[in-house]
């Protein structure tokens, strides 16, 4: 697993082939990650065509990825203006965590919940204990047919797993390889929990590792 960034290029990959879905994530991604980093700056204006010359890519899934950034509120497209880069903050990455937490320490049940089984597999695509984070507890709120809490949960997978990879980390003062060790003991306490059904268990690694990842800012700071 590389912590190191979300991807491993300043471009995406070679669109000759690609799905146009998946160049639209591919580009999501890429985007996320500069304004993450900081390579767009908050209140930057981005202009497509920059964008798509950058990336090597045409304009249309440039536009595609915005909406999900948007949606996350990272980027605005203001009228007369364009995409504009928002004051998005530290307080705000920790926010959305100190809400999943909330919704994992308490789920608010609204009907029957699901029967599935959880697959570790999901977990092969994360590159932090943040998108650990996400997907366990995205599956123990099905679980207590929180489904809402679910899909707002799986909404933030995206942002908090790039957030918390090493590089991007650093670029906002944290360093995310202290204590590790100790998160990653909690995922695989939560994955073990999960396996066997035990969904209290599994709910208070989760809730463990919230607060530890919540903490993180404050905690231990990159070295200047």
């Amino acid at each position: 697993m590389d912590r190191s960034s979300s991807s491993g290029s300043d471009r995406v990959p070679d669109p000759s082939g690609i799905r146009r879905g998946l160049l639209r994530d591919a580009v999501f991604l890429k985007l996320l990650e500069n304004v993450l980093r900081g390579v767009y700056r908050r209140g930057q204006r981005l202009r497509l065509d920059d964008i798509a010359e950058d990336m090597r890519v045409s304009r249309t899934p440039v536009r595609e990825a915005l909406v999900p950034l948007e949606s996350l509120r990272l980027v605005s497209v203001q009228r007369y203006v364009g995409v504009v880069v928002a004051q998005w903050s530290v307080v705000q990455m920790v926010e959305r965590l100190r809400v999943a937490r909330a919704m994992i320490a308490d789920p608010a049940a609204a009907g029957q919940g699901t029967g599935e089984p959880f697959d570790a597999q999901v977990l092969t695509t994360c590159l932090t204990e943040a998108g650990a984070l996400v997907e366990l507890g995205a599956w123990y709120l099905r679980r207590r047919g929180a489904i809402v809490s679910a899909d707002w949960l799986v909404a933030q997978r995206a942002v908090l797993d790039t957030f918390f990879t090493d590089d991007v980390a650093a670029a906002n003062g944290i360093d995310a390889v202290v204590g590790r060790r100790a998160r990653v003991a909690q995922v695989e306490r939560a994955v073990a929990a999960a396996e066997h059904e035990r969904l209290e268990v599994c709910a208070s690694e989760l809730v463990g590792l919230a607060e530890d990842l919540i903490a993180l800012p404050d905690r231990f700071r990159a070295a200047a």
